[in-house]
């Protein structure tokens, strides 16, 4: 079913780049997903991202060389204390080695940080922006944080959506002809006009969701996740008219 589903998504909405994304989920080890990228690439030679954790540099040397070029890896906060905190038993300079590690591989590197976690400052966030532009990301990803209900952080407050346009302006301002600068689907989730916001604000890129309808409730990051009910086709058609509409011209969908 998964590779029927890139087939589709390459030969029918003609979609040039996939990423692969399961969280840091055990069940699928590296070789694994490397079968997957394999299967892909004997469709077409699309550019593949993986977004699966922290896999270790073996790991990331093996999804290379089966043809994966894009990581998406997000250090969340650069503050190692929040990071720790956050996340019992890893550490931020772990983290950060994956993507340093990644670049000289040949990735192309999508990472960024949570908007609005519990004890994060305003300066933190503009440090992540620099850290962003240090770790030679080619694509930058800031979205809020949600919290979700079957957690200890499940009632903490969620952030507003200025601030969110407000991460993305300065990440515009910091890396002014470079970057691609996400709108994430969390933003999406939590503002209803986010992708022109987003765009208005600076941003440049968005992401469709191609997962099967009848799976994707089971990705609960957070709640309510935006796109969960629409259409490979309904996504693609407002994405379009969006950008037509602000004058923008999309590079990877709609153009056979």
């Amino acid at each position: 079913d998964a590779i029927d589903r890139f087939d589709e998504a390459i030969n029918e909405y003609n979609f040039k780049a996939l990423v692969l994304q399961s969280g840091e989920d055990p069940y699928y080890s590296v070789d694994m997903i490397c079968d997957v990228i394999k299967k892909i690439k004997q469709i077409e030679n699309v550019l593949i991202f993986i977004s699966v954790g922290e896999t270790g540099i073996d790991g990331l040397k093996k999804m290379y060389e089966a043809g994966a070029r894009g990581l998406l890896l997000r250090f969340e906060t650069g503050n190692s204390d929040l990071y720790e905190k956050l996340h019992p038993g890893y550490n931020l300079n772990t983290r950060l080695e994956h993507l340093e590690e990644a670049y000289k591989m040949g990735y192309l590197i999508v990472t960024g940080g949570l908007i609005g976690l519990p004890g994060q400052t305003k300066k933190d966030i503009v440090d992540d922006i620099l850290l962003t532009k240090k770790l030679n990301a080619e694509m930058y990803s800031y979205g809020p944080f949600i919290p979700h209900p079957g957690t200890p952080l499940k009632n903490s407050p969620v952030v507003s959506k200025d601030e969110v346009l407000k991460t993305l302006a300065i990440s515009r301002i910091v890396d002014p002809e470079n970057a691609k600068i996400l709108v994430t689907t969390a933003f999406e989730t939590i503002n209803v006009n986010a992708r022109k916001d987003g765009l208005m604000a600076g941003a440049n890129s968005v992401m469709l969701n191609i997962t099967p309808t009848n799976y994707r409730k089971s990705y609960d990051i957070y709640p309510n996740r935006a796109y969960t009910d629409d259409s490979v086709q309904k996504q693609i058609d407002e994405t379009l008219a969006l950008l037509r509409n602000m004058g923008r011209a999309p590079t990877d969908i709609g153009i056979k």
